[in-house]
């Protein structure tokens, strides 16, 4: 007669191999394979033994493959055993274990859901208590954000969430209360939320009362006094923040500006309580950002210089101050969400940094203040509430997709294209000033007509019924998203060339995309790997490492956008005859509207007994940039003299150079083009009789480039 897994020998080979190292490659055979798992499993329950087992499951999937009934079979009962497990402890680590873990999450995330969505309902008192457990409450606060984070990776429903969220009918235990808050804000970052579960926070406060059929007792009524009080600032948080999303996504000033009045009296309650830096530089900015809306509205969007208002310049300055302290302290999210801290305190850091500079140039339209401070405030919501969706390969988590909030396309973002388009016109009338006239005057017109429809269209009032492109229906796409559906945009932009406008949506797109906040999963990858080869440097430290970093994104993000360019914008991309003269022009244009601008200079004298392309300067130290085209097939690595050459203007500064180089050798094919992984390099060389090594990273611009159409 045949006879189980020997369970208890099972259980001892586990334990024999919890080392702290990886486990044997065979140990899972040594198990007796996955039956062993599966029937091991409904042991496991609340057993420290589970997490490992966990690990060992999903590393053997990654090699084997999830192709088999018994992989399936025995994943499923570790989902029980999981879900079953009535330590918090034991309970939450399982859970976030299957959460974070593609692996098992490929196989049992539907009934992973499932059993989260029944554990998720608002725990119950037991018998002759007035509470539940705090066991019982972290038990289905725990499942209630699994399953919102489930919903997040497309593992389960929304919209049963919502309805679980809406049926919240009174106040919670405030774990629970936590994660009902955190569920209801994550879901009106992503999704469109209907009013009645966002009122559930008011619920939960006291604010509005619960729905009972009958009357509470008096008990019954202090615990949820005590109860509300407990949630008040978490909600009070929450809200504000649901009300800067209604707020980014109005269709107008007016619109815009209520909401950010009521994210300010949102704000009261946790100003009271708590002594956060979070709180207090936000409320500051919410409250400067709709002064500068509230003039706009109260004189019908007549441009007027702001040293015109009556603007209390210690409240700026204090602000100022106050962010730039709150960027030392530093505050971030650490919860599911995914720890996103050194990202937001940047935020917070370029916020300070416009507020000050604001209270400096007084003398500036106030419409474009104010999309200063609202594309800051804009960037960095999206920055701190983006979902990081992870996978965890040997022990260390890799973001494998990236769930930002859904709120492109509202007044904040036009604003920020706004902000960007006042931008593009100082660069204009500069260049002009200093001699192009001829090549930019017919570029600044456009964009002064530009920014005349598009004040008009941020002033008015959407029209209903009409789409976007029935009003501009030659309009490049950016463009068209900074007009919105305003009635006056043909008028305004009759007689202007179409390569004109085309020209604008590009530079707008590069300004946009060289002062974004947050960066896109490849590029952040290939930022990473080239930050992880400058370490060993000795001169990469203190304030060298920011410097580095931020010319570092700007290069990436020109390649990015560069590779992405059409030929009629960047035509000097797709000819032949391209020199290293339109790179440079190109590339310093670019670092000119970022957060470069100001401190890059070009064909600076006397630097390395030579002059150097590019030069940025910092305080203490400068970065060159070396800059080639080249017409060979010959590695960049392998082209030592062009690396000798950028070392060389290292010689009495930082040793850490850039090349960029403009590759113009025939393709050997029409396929397609390599990846930008493969365009971003890094290198060390040595010099004889100096210490230490001189490192060089090297980024190439694909010229010749092949219009996809004609990709064979």
């Amino acid at each position: 007669m045949a006879t189980g897994p020997d369970l208890d020998a099972i259980r001892q080979q586990v334990l024999d191999h919890l080392t702290g190292g990886q486990p044997p490659t065979d140990l899972l055979d040594r198990l007796g394979g996955w039956p062993a798992i599966e029937a091991l499993a409904p042991h496991l329950t609340d057993s420290p033994l589970l997490t490992p087992v966990l690990a060992l499951v999903s590393r053997e999937i990654g090699i084997r493959g999830p192709d088999s009934d018994l992989v399936r079979a025995a994943v499923f009962m570790l989902v029980e055993a999981v879900t079953a497990s009535t330590d918090p402890m034991q309970f939450a680590q399982g859970i976030d274990e299957l959460c974070r873990n593609r692996n098992l999450l490929s196989i049992g995330g539907t009934q992973l859901a499932s059993r989260c969505l029944a554990l998720a309902q608002p725990p119950q008192p037991e018998e002759d208590h007035l509470v539940p457990s705090p066991a019982a409450v972290s038990r289905h606060a725990d499942a209630l954000e699994a399953y919102a984070r489930l919903a997040i990776a497309g593992y389960a429903s929304e919209y049963k969430l919502f309805s679980l969220l809406e049926d919240i009918a009174e106040p919670q235990p405030r774990r629970y209360a936590q994660a009902i808050v955190r569920s209801i804000g994550a879901a009106f970052d992503l999704w469109q939320v209907d009013d009645r579960v966002v009122d559930v926070i008011d619920i939960l406060t006291g604010v509005k009362p619960p729905r009972y059929t009958a009357a509470p007792t008096e008990e019954v009524a202090a615990r949820n006094r005590e109860y509300g009080q407990d949630i008040a600032s978490d909600a009070s948080w929450t809200k504000a923040n649901i009300e800067m999303v209604r707020a980014f996504r109005s269709s107008t000033a007016v619109e815009a500006n209520a909401r950010i009045g009521s994210a300010v009296e949102a704000l009261r309650f946790a100003r009271a309580e708590d002594e956060r830096e979070d709180v207090e530089a936000l409320d500051g900015a919410l409250r400067l950002l709709q002064a500068f809306i509230g003039d706009q509205i109260r004189h019908d969007g007549v441009a007027r210089s702001a040293g015109t208002w009556d603007l209390n310049l210690g409240e700026v300055e204090t602000l100022a101050r106050r962010v730039r302290q709150f960027t030392v302290t530093g505050y971030g999210l650490n919860h599911w969400s995914g720890n996103r801290k050194q990202l937001v305190l940047t935020g917070w850091a370029r916020l300070a940094h416009d507020i000050a500079w604001l209270r400096d140039k007084l003398d500036r339209d106030s419409l474009y203040d104010a999309a200063v401070v609202l594309d800051d405030l804009l960037q960095l919501y999206s920055a701190s509430h983006t979902y990081e969706l992870t996978d965890n390969v040997d022990g260390i988590d890799v973001v494998r997709s990236v769930v930002r909030p859904a709120i492109a396309g509202g007044f904040a973002a036009r604003a920020g294209l706004m902000r960007n388009l006042h931008d593009h016109i100082e660069a204009l009338g500069e260049r002009i000033g200093d001699g192009d006239a001829p090549r930019y005057e017919e570029q600044l017109a456009a964009a002064l007509a530009l920014r005349d429809a598009a004040r008009a269209s941020l002033q008015s009032a959407e029209p209903p019924g009409k789409d976007t492109e029935q009003v501009a229906p030659a309009l490049p796409p950016l463009l068209a998203e900074l007009l919105g559906r305003h009635d006056g945009v043909t008028e305004a932009l009759a007689g202007v060339d179409p390569a004109v406008l085309r020209d604008l949506n590009t530079s707008l797109a590069d300004i946009r995309d060289s002062n974004a906040l947050d960066h896109d999963l490849v590029i952040t990858d290939v930022r990473r790997k080239i930050l992880d080869a400058l370490a060993p440097s000795a001169d990469f430290r203190g304030d060298v490492v920011p410097a580095v970093q931020t010319v570092l994104d700007q290069l990436i993000r020109f390649v990015s956008r560069r590779m992405n360019t059409q030929e009629s914008t960047k035509d000097y991309l797709f000819k032949v005859d391209a020199d290293e003269h339109d790179l440079h022009k190109d590339l310093y244009d670019w670092l000119c509207q970022g957060p470069l601008s100001g401190i890059t200079n070009v064909e600076v004298q006397e630097v390395g007994a030579g002059r150097t392309d590019i030069q940025i300067t910092f305080p203490g130290f400068h970065l060159y940039l070396e800059l080639k085209a080249d017409d060979t097939m010959v590695p960049v690595e392998n082209k030592s003299a062009y690396i000798k050459q950028t070392i060389t203007y290292q010689a009495t500064d930082v040793r850490i150079g850039f090349l960029v180089v403009l590759r113009l050798a025939p393709p050997r094919d029409k396929g397609p083009a390599p990846h930008l992984r493969d365009y971003i390099s890094h290198t060390t060389i040595g010099v004889p009789y100096s210490e230490g090594e001189r490192h060089v990273i090297m980024l190439e611009i694909p010229g010749r480039q092949t219009k996809p159409s004609r990709v064979r």
